[in-house]
């Protein structure tokens, strides 16, 4: 009696063919990777298997948001030559920052050892000024507070004591 070998089936999931021409439009289209794959119905992980796997898929995604941001860029700089202010001062921002930006850096060096010594100097020139340092308790100010916060003049307050 003789054996016969059958071929195994190779584990795992049957491959998802994703139409790459749909990917490019899809990425033309400002899309991210996660909502591409929600749009073609497919997981994250499925796109991202394909992305990986193939090099023309890639090249496709990288196409598509290529055209995407070149559309949007030539619809701005259209906007801006035939006069609309905002998109020429967008487009003067993002293409010359050094010239157009609003906001201006500073850039300070500070030695802090000057600063401490000088700090020093002037606490050894005015001892006579140094205030000493007290402990107070909260619940002393709270009620300091109080007292005086109940909508009574404290002048009226001592005449009527007085009376």
């Amino acid at each position: 009696m003789q054996m016969v070998e059958k071929k195994r089936k190779k584990p795992g999931r049957k491959l998802i063919n994703i139409d790459i021409e749909q990917v490019e439009r899809l990425a033309s289209q400002g899309l991210g990777n996660t909502q591409i794959a929600r749009a073609l119905g497919v997981s994250w992980d499925t796109l991202d298997r394909n992305r990986k796997r193939s090099a023309e898929f890639e090249d496709a995604l990288k196409r598509g948001q290529a055209r995407g941001l070149a559309t949007v860029t030539n619809s701005l700089y259209q906007s801006a030559n035939d006069g609309n202010v905002t998109a020429q001062i967008f487009y003067l921002k993002n293409r010359d920052s050094n010239a157009w930006a609003d906001k201006v850096e500073t850039t300070f060096n500070v030695d802090l050892k000057n600063v401490i010594d000088n700090a020093r100097e002037r606490l050894g020139n005015d001892q006579e000024h140094i205030i000493e340092a007290k402990t107070v308790d909260i619940k002393e100010i709270q009620i300091g507070k109080t007292k005086s916060n109940k909508g009574i003049n404290p002048q009226i307050q001592e005449d009527k004591d007085k009376k």
